[in-house]
């Protein structure tokens, strides 16, 4: 199985994303019910949105509000602000593993991810979700759109092979473009240990899930 490093692969593809998304994958359906999510939140003036790539969810963003993008391709982020967003947006970008980043407390109404949590591990994901937990504001909320196993025992095939080529490389988890995706009943588990109480899935299909977590109770 060849595999590239993760920033040097979402590079490559940086310039051929939004085709391949929107046209190759019919992802449209996806992002339009990611703008009707967006929409449903009572307040939204400040949102942080991770694992941007070029923006296809912060196009769906049509109101006035600050909106930071965080993105560990620093090509995909080009490709973002050569685009023409809503113009009542003000947008900060940052190009950094989000892993690594201090998102702040109680001060985003949303926090929005596509397709960019499936990269890590429970440990990764627990701390992160704790990250966006206290990074959200008292009503704030989670959006994540993500592809997920039908089963544990799925997953943790595709865990193990993802284990022995982390291991033989001496790499740690991440640091690869290696999908190791999670069925929903272990992304559950991680964000309740996360402090998220109030979850629930908005649209399914066949590999993918759009889940809210909002902070309040």
């Amino acid at each position: 199985m060849e595999v590239k490093n993760i920033t040097e692969h979402f590079n490559e593809e940086a310039q051929k994303h939004d085709n391949n998304f929107i046209n190759n994958m019919g992802m449209g359906e996806f992002y339009d019910e990611i703008e009707r999510q967006i929409n449903k939140c009572s307040v939204k003036d400040n949102i942080l949105v991770l694992g941007c790539g070029t923006g296809l969810e912060i196009e769906r963003i049509k109101f006035k509000a600050n909106v930071v993008a965080v993105d560990i391709s620093g090509n995909m982020i080009e490709e973002l602000k050569k685009k023409e967003i809503y113009h009542g947006i003000s947008l900060k970008t940052v190009c950094a593993s989000f892993l690594d980043m201090d998102f702040g407390n109680e001060f985003y109404d949303i926090v929005l991810s596509c397709y960019a949590m499936h990269h890590f591990t429970e440990a990764q994901k627990i701390l992160l979700y704790k990250k966006i937990y206290n990074c959200l504001s008292k009503d704030g909320e989670f959006i994540n759109g993500d592809v997920m196993e039908n089963t544990r025992e799925a997953e943790n095939f595709r865990f193990k092979e993802a284990e022995n080529i982390y291991k033989d490389k001496n790499l740690s988890f991440g640091s690869l473009h290696i999908d190791i995706p999670f069925c929903f009943e272990h992304e559950l588990q991680v964000l309740k240990t996360a402090g998220f109480e109030n979850i629930t899935i908005e649209r399914e299909w066949d590999k993918t899930k759009l889940y809210r977590a909002s902070k309040s109770k």
